[in-house]
């Protein structure tokens, strides 16, 4: 991931704190590793202290869509139940309070970490 999209992920989450915050993710796919490159604020998101979400209906239709980050503020850094029943596109980043590069994590569909690279 490029360090510009992980500082926009940064200032989101601190925006919306002491709510979560829901970004979408671009980028693409490729020989299994997945380049993001881009956020996405979804239209008529809903945030609160412990949830956010979006509604896929109200989303422009784009291919460039990979995944969601959304925030922690409990500082959990792991995915919810919650989280997982309502995954979208390929990868899941979370960020946890507070809201620093090391507090990034990435998680696929099951919930299993994966490695995260944050390039200049």
């Amino acid at each position: 991931m490029a360090k510009v999209t992980a500082d926009g992920i940064i200032t989101y989450a601190k925006s919306c704190h002491p709510n979560e915050g829901i970004l979408i993710l671009q980028g693409k796919h490729k020989q299994n590793t997945t380049f993001i490159n881009g956020l996405v604020i979804p239209p008529f998101s809903t945030h609160g202290p412990f949830y956010s979400g979006f509604s896929g209906y109200e989303l422009p239709f784009d291919l460039s869509y990979i995944g969601t980050v959304h925030s922690h503020p409990s500082g959990s850094t792991r995915p919810s139940l919650e989280d997982l029943h309502n995954y979208f596109g390929l990868i899941s980043l979370i960020i946890g309070f507070p809201y620093e590069y090391d507090t990034i994590s990435a998680f696929d569909r099951n919930g299993r970490k994966l490695q995260l690279e944050i390039t200049p």
